[in-house]
């Protein structure tokens, strides 16, 4: 009983802690690091995680080849790979599209919309090509996930235009 008003003190303070952390911290000498975990565990300290439900992309039906799958990338924009994540701001959702070199891990294309619509991704792929107008290299793929923005037809003219191959995982 005395470990467990301790584990409760600590609660308070850290919610979040789990119980091989409230383990290492109480560090008891009745007991071990297993039994410890299964009996708090058996009364309910486990730590529950929130999934997330918020969908970023919606699959297409278009069935494009990984073409980045095993693939070493030798020098700067040979391989270009886009996502969208989003962050919640007192309640209401933005959606930031990012477009990276995979090899130099620089973020060349970025932008931030209220909505996940196909003109957020083409304003970041525009600004992307704008960078790497200069340097080119002789191929280069364009990998993201199916989502429905990617496969706009607007976004795949901009990549067709520009020479790009389509890769999507």
């Amino acid at each position: 009983m005395d470990l467990v008003s301790q584990v409760d003190i600590i609660r308070e303070e850290h919610p979040g802690c789990g119980v091989e952390k409230l383990y290492r911290t109480l560090k008891p000498e009745c007991m071990g690091r297993d039994k410890f975990c299964e009996i708090f565990i058996d009364l309910g300290y486990r730590v529950r995680r929130i999934k997330n439900y918020i969908r970023t992309t919606t699959p297409t039906h278009l069935n494009y080849p990984n073409l980045i799958e095993g693939m070493i990338v030798t020098e700067p924009y040979q391989v270009l790979q886009s996502d969208i994540t989003y962050f919640d701001i007192d309640g209401k959702f933005y959606y930031l599209v990012f477009i990276i070199d995979v090899y130099t891990r620089e973020i060349i294309g970025y932008n931030v919309s209220k909505n996940m619509r196909k003109q957020s991704n083409i304003k970041a792929l525009r600004m992307a090509l704008k960078q790497i107008k200069s340097s080119e290299p002789e191929t280069m793929i364009h990998h993201s996930d199916r989502g429905s923005q990617y496969g706009s037809e607007a976004y795949k003219d901009l990549l067709g235009n520009a020479g790009k191959e389509v890769s999507m995982g």
